[in-house]
Formats: C-alpha cells, structure tokens, sequence
C-alpha cells in the first residue's frame, strides 16, 4: 500500500515545493564533506538545507498518512488541500525575538497564523495591522507552540509544548521522562484547527537531559532548522475556509 505513497509524495514534492525553495537562505544543518565537491551530484550547502526541511516536511505528512490507513483502514490519497494558501512577505524590519513583515490584513492575514521561512516554522503572526504585521519568533518565551516529537525507530510522535529561550533556541517543556526521546530527533509543529493542516518542521532536539527540579521529566533543548540572520523573505499560512 505505501509503495504507492512514497510515488505520489515524489511527485507531490516538485510540484509543490519548486518555488518556495528558491525563498530565503537560512537553514543551518549537515555541511558536506570538503571531498564531496568533486562529485557530480554535489550541490551548494544553501540548496541542500532547503531540500532537507522540505523533506522532512513530507516525512512528517507521509507518517500522518500511514496512522489515517491503519485507523480508516482504507488508502485516502489526495492532493495537496487546496484549501491551504501562502502570503509571501518581505522582512523589513527586525527586533529582539521578532520580525516586522510588509503584509498585513489587506493581505488575509490575521493574528495567530503560521509563518515559514525556508519552509520551516520560524513562528507566527503576533500583531496583523492593513499593511504591516509583526512575527513573534520561536526563540521568544511569549512564543509557545504544540509541537511533535519525531521518534523514527518506532515510527511515532511524543507530543509536547514548545517555548522560546529568549536567545538563540526553545526548549519543550514538561515532558515524561518515561518517553525515549533521543539528540537529533526532529521536532515538528503540531497540527492546529484553522491554523496549520499537517506537522511542519520546527527544528531538531540538541539537548536532552533529566529535569534538576523534576527527575521525573525531561529538560530538552531545541535548535532552530534555520538561521534568522539570513532570512529576507518569509510565507504566511493562510488557511482559506470559505467558497473561492
């Protein structure tokens, strides 16, 4: 059943993410080795982080798949829900944990939503004005985000609460020590009624260790899947729930 899943994804990935790779420069994972650029098939590191968070993208929306056959127990592939639209935006001014973008209500956009950069969440739209919005950063305590917790060895989510750690991470708050969650597992944004459809990428876990003030939880930091200093474009979720 999944062979035919891992076609449509393919094909899903060049139509729907040919365009928005070409957004921004920012991710900031996996450089490749010094000899590897002799190789044909060698791409610059900018164009390798971009194809990277948007395959963990599909990951993630493959996996929600998987767990709808096993509860439904029938195949429901779709297209991608056109339902879901994206608002580009320029960055136009920064502050501390935030960024100032030139799109705003005249543009659909509101309080609450999903901002991208490189494809990634970077955070979400704290203050929406006509023309003009501010985005409040992951890396901010007063962001706080559902987010999943990727665990690939038994192809399962741990759900959790992210918050920002006013400098340059988050960390995901008050989870059981009891869960076996692991350096390097990704961390994804949860799913949210009229907001986001589907897991996108946040970052991944770089630090877990047990709580000092709770033995019985976890204390686990997050790196970001990008890096602000380089972003100069940013996409906005837009989720359109009425007739076109």
């Amino acid at each position: 059943l999944f062979g035919g899943s891992h076609q449509f994804i393919s094909i899903a990935f060049v139509g729907i993410f040919r365009f928005f790779l070409n957004i921004g420069s920012s991710a900031v994972y996996y450089e490749p080795a010094e000899n590897s650029k002799s190789s044909p098939y060698f791409v610059p590191r900018h164009e390798y982080n971009k194809l990277w968070v948007a395959f963990t993208n599909l990951q993630a929306q493959l996996l929600e798949q998987k767990k709808q056959i096993e509860e439904l127990g029938k195949v429901r592939m779709t297209e991608p829900d056109p339902a879901t639209g994206l608002v580009l935006a320029k960055v136009v001014n920064r502050r501390k944990q935030e960024f100032i973008i030139n799109k705003g209500t005249a543009d659909g956009l509101a309080n609450g939503q999903y901002v991208l950069g490189d494809n990634a969440v970077i955070g979400w739209i704290e203050q929406a004005s006509a023309d003009i919005s501010s985005v409040r950063l992951i890396t901010s305590s007063a962001c706080k985000l559902g987010v999943k917790i990727s665990a690939p060895e038994a192809d399962v989510y741990f759900n959790g609460t992210m918050a920002g750690d006013d400098k340059n991470g988050a960390k995901i708050l008050n989870v059981p020590k009891k869960y076996n969650i692991k350096e390097g597992y990704y961390v994804y944004a949860a799913p949210k009624a009229g907001f986001l459809q589907s897991p996108r990428i946040i970052g991944r876990v770089s630090r877990c260790v047990v709580d000092q003030s709770n033995p019985v939880l976890w204390e686990i930091g997050i790196e970001p899947a990008y890096n602000f200093d380089n972003l100069t474009d940013v996409a906005v979720i837009v989720l359109r729930t009425g007739p076109d």
